[in-house]
């Protein structure tokens, strides 16, 4: 007989109950008072905040250690993500990193899709019993963690609430205050973070790997403050961005970036573009590969062979520039720290290694030739 898994009543009382009161109240308010421009705004910056402080801080300065921040940044990220009500800091890092761990892994991952669309979504957040609490000892050494790790339930309801008190008080609409900016901002926070466990892992693309169920889906971007782009996230998950290209929406990441300029960020983690190219291209080399086998074997042989040729000619290529580009960077580095280098030296070893590196371009563009070509050559083949 399966043992039937214990329920948090607490925490299923407040999901469904805050859910079920939003779905009533809400018609009910617009029906009976309209929409003020107040509401709208006090909802808008508070989802906004929320939100942020979860992406930013939460996910990726405090479970993936993405890049290293101030104590003002870290503060702020903790009081206003404690008001999102995902639980504290430490419990929520400990549940992502063993997500990460055990990605799909229906015993270990706490929130696994192969469990289901709605089980990843929120079914999982309703269960009880105790699940692991580690891998954390490092932000254990954070005394502003632990201090949001007792009271973050205290922290929440008087960060989420203050603002909603004030402007409501201050414009005679408490009660639209409590039901827009308070109950229907709730309702939102939730399910949007919710949204990156459930259909990030159901629908999209996989650019970067297939072994995992994490998706790319840029309609998600929106809603979840850049989280959207998930494929890349399971495959470089520490790199402070989640849509690496500039035209993806990731207001997270522009957030970040803004902060190192003003000295409140540092230490900025990123993949080299070269190794993002490395993953797609592996990821298209192996579906047209798919497709090969199962076209007619006279067709395929000669495809398959161009095929398999080119990428290992582009990918080591690929490498070759990166490491190019690596040793300047060190050597770079090694220039300043000497302080006052010789100039005659230092326009020779620059010189020296722009050639090099225009070698390794040339290269680089010619394998790329190569690569669409034998590409071409494959989907013909297997059409």
């Amino acid at each position: 007989m399966n043992k039937r898994t214990p329920r948090s009543w607490l925490n299923t009382l407040f999901l469904l109950g805050t859910l079920a009161l939003a779905l009533i109240c809400v018609p009910w308010k617009l029906a009976t008072q309209g929409l003020r421009w107040s509401e709208v705004v006090v909802l808008l910056t508070m989802y906004t905040a929320t939100g942020l402080a979860i992406t930013v801080g939460y996910h990726r300065l405090f479970s993936h250690r993405a890049f290293q921040a101030a104590w003002p940044v870290r503060l702020a990220v903790l009081l206003l993500g404690a008001a999102a009500f995902q639980n504290s800091a430490l419990a929520w890092c400990s549940d992502h990193r063993h997500h990460h761990r055990f990605v799909d892994d229906p015993g270990r991952d706490p929130y696994p899709v192969k469990r289901g669309f709605w089980y990843a979504h929120w079914l999982w957040v309703m269960e009880g019993g105790d699940r692991p609490f580690d891998g954390v000892a490092d932000l254990l050494r954070d005394p502003l963690l632990r201090w949001q790790r007792r009271y973050h339930f205290w922290i929440g309801g008087v960060v989420a609430a203050l603002p909603v008190l004030v402007v409501g008080w201050a414009t005679g609409n408490l009660v639209g205050q409590l039901v827009m900016g308070l109950l229907l901002r709730i309702v939102l926070t939730h399910h949007s973070t919710f949204l990156i466990n459930s259909a990030a892992h159901w629908f999209g693309s996989q650019p970067y790997t297939d072994a995992n169920s994490a998706r790319d889906n840029a309609l998600l971007a929106p809603f979840t403050f850049g989280e959207g782009y998930h494929n890349f996230h399971h495959m470089w998950q520490w790199d402070y961005r989640n849509g690496p290209h500039w035209y993806q929406w990731d207001p997270a990441k522009w957030l970040i970036a803004a902060g190192a300029w003003v000295g409140l960020t540092r230490g900025l983690r990123r993949v080299p573009a070269t190794e993002m190219q490395r993953a797609r291209v592996a990821m298209e080399a192996k579906r047209l590969a798919a497709r090969l086998a199962r076209a007619l074997p006279a067709d395929a042989l000669q495809a398959r062979t161009a095929l398999e040729a080119a990428h290992a000619r582009l990918d080591a290529a690929l490498t070759a520039f990166q490491g190019c580009l690596d040793a300047w960077r060190v050597k770079k580095a090694g220039w300043h720290q000497k302080g006052q280098a010789k100039a005659e030296a230092w326009r020779g070893a620059r010189a020296e290694w722009k050639a090099q590196r225009a070698r390794y371009r040339q290269d680089l563009r010619e394998a790329w030739i190569a690569w669409r070509r034998a590409r071409l050559v494959a989907r013909q083949a297997a059409a």
